[in-house]
Order: structure tokens, then C-alpha cells, then sequence
């Protein structure tokens, strides 16, 4: 963190035109640093209500309802979700909240067991994987991991336990790195367009630093695709 401040304190010295931010997660020291700037910031992918300059950020809520809702339709109903953790508010507290509430809104009680919580990485998916199996003292129909190396760990362990993806479970993954479409079974993912994004917030920092731009937008939102592959029935 302390690293990014010194890189905010050097754009500011050098006279920028402005900066991008897309850190994992804004603190309250990040709010203080970017509310006090002198040069236009724009926040993409994290929020926090404390700021006053632009964010850009996809629907991760709409995202992870939207999958469970897929799920639902094509009749799974032992849903199993291995969370980010809830500290980060976009990858984890949003979607696991949409996992939860596309349950709820559909009449299926949500289970503990079926709620597991990982880092970002493949090691920990597996872990959680193990965990979900270990608590819910069966297997599930379908696990959905909030990212896609959550997923992809969690077919890893099924994968040494024999389990066959998708004719025993079906796995669904977030964010549809390169790697997804090329793995055996092909991972379903869900698609967020980052390169339209980034290009987007590109405009819009050129447009904060040209006047006449009077303001006025503070959030903008990016839909997502859901991509059905391989591993899900």
C-alpha cells in the first residue's frame, strides 16, 4: 500500500494528467490519499462511500445472482459457493451476496456447509473444495468459485478424488482467464470485459482533465457475460 502512495506522490510531482487506480481494495488511508490529490483520480473495479472521485466498477452482485439464477433453471439445487474473502467488497462481498440472495429469492435454504471461503489462488480452492465435501458430508450438485483459479483448484481436488466434472458435479468459475477455455473439462465462466474498461476509463480520465468537463458522473457500471462450457450441466 505504502508502495502506491509513493507512486500517487510522484504522479502528483510530475504534474500527470491524471491517474488510473485499480488496486485490490480502497482503505480508509487510500480515501484521505485520493480525496486530497491534486490531480483528477479515477477508481476502477473498488469503491468505498467515502470518495469523491469517479469509480468504474462491473455488477458482481447482478454477476453472481445472475449464475445461481442459471444454475437454479437448469435444476441444480445443492449450490456450493467457495467465497473471496468478504474484506473485498466486489469479488467477494457482492457475489457470494448474490449467490445468497438468487437462493433465497428462488426458495432454497442456504446451507453453511455450502459456503466456503478462499484466497485468489488454486491452492486454496482445492482447500475449500475439501472443506465443502469434509462439512456438507456429501457432494454437491454444482460449486461456483468467485474466481476463476478458485474453480479451477476445486477441480483439481475433485479431479485426485475421482469425482468426474461434470457427470458427478458441475463447476462454474469467475472472470474467464485465458486458461478456462483450454482446460479439460472447459471451465463456464462468467465474462468481464476489462479491456473495454480500461478503455473507457482511458476516455473518461482525458475527458476529467480537458475543460470545459464540468463533472457530475461519480460511478459507472460494466455488465458482464456468463460463458457455458464444458464443466456445468
Amino acid at each position: 500500500m505504502h508502495k502506491e502512495f509513493e507512486f500517487i506522490d510522484l504522479f502528483t510531482a510530475r504534474k500527470a494528467r491524471g491517474i488510473i487506480f485499480t488496486g485490490e481494495k480502497i482503505t480508509e488511508e487510500h480515501v484521505k490519499k485520493f480525496n486530497s490529490c491534486r490531480i483528477p483520480v479515477l477508481v476502477v473495479d473498488q469503491e468505498h462511500e467515502g470518495l469523491n472521485c469517479p469509480v468504474i466498477v462491473f455488477d458482481n452482485y447482478q454477476a453472481g445472482y445472475d449464475v445461481v439464477k442459471l444454475l437454479i433453471s437448469r435444476g441444480h439445487r445443492d449450490i456450493g459457493f467457495i467465497s473471496c474473502p468478504s474484506e473485498d467488497k466486489h469479488a467477494g462481498f457482492l457475489r457470494q451476496k448474490g449467490y445468497r440472495d438468487a437462493l433465497s429469492d428462488h426458495g432454497i435454504l442456504f446451507n453453511e456447509a455450502l459456503l466456503q471461503y478462499a484466497e485468489f489462488t488454486m491452492k486454496s480452492g482445492y482447500r475449500a473444495m475439501e472443506k465443502m465435501l469434509k462439512d456438507f458430508g456429501n457432494i454437491p450438485s454444482v460449486v461456483f468459485g468467485a474466481t476463476d483459479n478458485i474453480a479451477i483448484g476445486a477441480m483439481k481436488f475433485l479431479h485426485r478424488k475421482k469425482y468426474s466434472v461434470p457427470e458427478d458435479i458441475s463447476v462454474f468459475g469467475f472472470d474467464n482467464i485465458p486458461v478456462a477455455s483450454k482446460l479439460i473439462p472447459s471451465l463456464s465462466s462468467v465474462e468481464l470485459d476489462h479491456y473495454e474498461c480500461g478503455t473507457f476509463a482511458a476516455d473518461f480520465l482525458f475527458q476529467l482533465t480537458d475543460p470545459p468537463f464540468s463533472g457530475g458522473i461519480k460511478k459507472v457500471i460494466f455488465r458482464h457475460r456468463i460463458i457455458i462450457r464444458e464443466s456445468c450441466l
